[in-house]
């Protein structure tokens, strides 16, 4: 990739400049990234971080970014992953053997080979602030597949380490990069909202009903109207269907209140009402119908997204609607498991409480155990 940059902060990037050397800068929490950045020309060169149990990156992401050529793929970005880690090694090598790239044994290996790095899994948010801790130290972009953190601790350190060492971050949802949520996100900043329900199709909280999360910040939060409590009624959080009542403040300080269903309600869907439109307006999405479409509709444009971040240097979301994102997730958590459904504010959630990972309804999985042998 040819970037022109003199950016370098560490022993290990004077040794390989390409690597990170086209990230200029990125904001401060609250503020958009403005800063200019160079020109990034070619292919980007791509890391891949947990590429297998319940991973993106094997699912979707992989075949957008490398195509097989023995499957009839095409590819559908200007980025190639080059290398692969897995906590797993035979998963690694598994992932590496069909989308052409080389696994190297320590999550830090890819330094100095790579230009971003991809975080596809669900299993290794409770250890995400270590495994990116290099790489935004080193200033690359870094895309973090959701969850992102299960204690709003872990999500401040790697934010953190991204403001201070000018990286970019995207922690993406497939409900959030969304034509139609970019539809109605644009109708919220039009509007004068005074509520809204909305409904996911989810197995559980932390794996599914958090895309619903996020198809509401995007949607709603980020338009100027931040969320200020959750409150999860639930039987089960790792079984649908569950209710989550959401506290918004407009631009005006005035709040206003969003419910979220999880369940069997197909992809998911927006219903907001405004002070002009009582009956509300209906946004609902779909993940396409055959190729391309099942494709370009749903799975590609989070990517797409990342590549439109590293080349323009512009963020989509703020670091501090990342980490207001990962507050009312934290929120939920603590409504349904310690407050009984009660509302939770945002910065009421201890910084170091930490949320469940191993999910009830995939016993057996080893890929936690695996963390916690290898991290603690």
């Amino acid at each position: 990739m040819a970037v022109t940059s003199q950016v370098s902060r560490r022993r290990f990037l004077r040794q390989a400049p390409t690597a990170g050397a086209f990230w200029g800068g990125a904001a401060a929490i609250g503020q958009e990234s403005t800063e200019a950045t160079p020109e990034v020309t070619g292919t980007i060169r791509i890391g891949a971080l947990n590429v297998g149990a319940y991973s993106h990156l094997a699912a979707k992401w992989g075949a957008l970014i490398n195509a097989r050529p023995d499957t009839g793929e095409i590819p559908y970005t200007g980025m190639r992953i080059t290398h692969c880690w897995d906590i797993d090694p035979d998963r690694a090598r598994s992932f590496a053997n069909g989308y052409g790239c080389t696994a190297v044994p320590e999550f830090d290996g890819m330094l100095g080979k790579v230009d971003a790095v991809i975080s596809g899994g669900y299993y290794n948010h409770s250890h995400n602030h270590l495994l990116h801790e290099p790489y935004l130290e080193a200033g690359l972009p870094n895309l973090v597949n959701r969850p992102f953190a299960n204690s709003v601790g872990k999500a401040r350190r790697l934010i953190e380490l991204a403001q201070r060492h000018k990286a970019s971050l995207l922690v993406p949802s497939a409900l959030g990069h969304n034509d139609v949520v970019s539809q109605a996100r644009q109708f919220v900043e039009s509007s004068d909202v005074v509520g809204y329900h909305a409904a996911v199709g989810a197995e559980d909280y932390p794996t599914h009903g958090i895309h619903g999360l996020y198809m509401v910040c995007r949607a709603v939060a980020d338009a100027g109207n931040p969320i200020q409590s959750v409150a999860f009624r639930a039987r089960h959080w790792h079984a649908a269907p569950s209710l989550l009542t959401y506290e918004h403040h407009d631009k005006q300080g005035r709040p206003f209140y969003g419910t979220l269903h999880s369940g069997g309600f197909g992809i998911g869907a927006l219903h907001i009402h405004t002070e002009k439109e009582n009956h509300g307006r209906d946004f609902t999405l779909t993940t396409g119908t055959g190729d391309p479409y099942d494709k370009t509709e749903f799975w590609a444009p989070a990517i797409w997204a990342f590549e439109r971040m590293i080349r323009t240097g512009n963020m989509p979301q703020t670091y501090d609607q990342i980490l207001r994102k990962n507050q009312a997730f934290m929120a939920g958590w603590r409504s349904v498991l310690v407050e009984d459904g009660r509302p939770v504010r945002l910065e009421d959630v201890p910084a170091d409480w930490n949320a469940p990972v191993e999910l009830p309804n995939m016993p057996g999985d080893p890929t936690f155990a695996l963390f916690r042998k290898r991290f603690g």
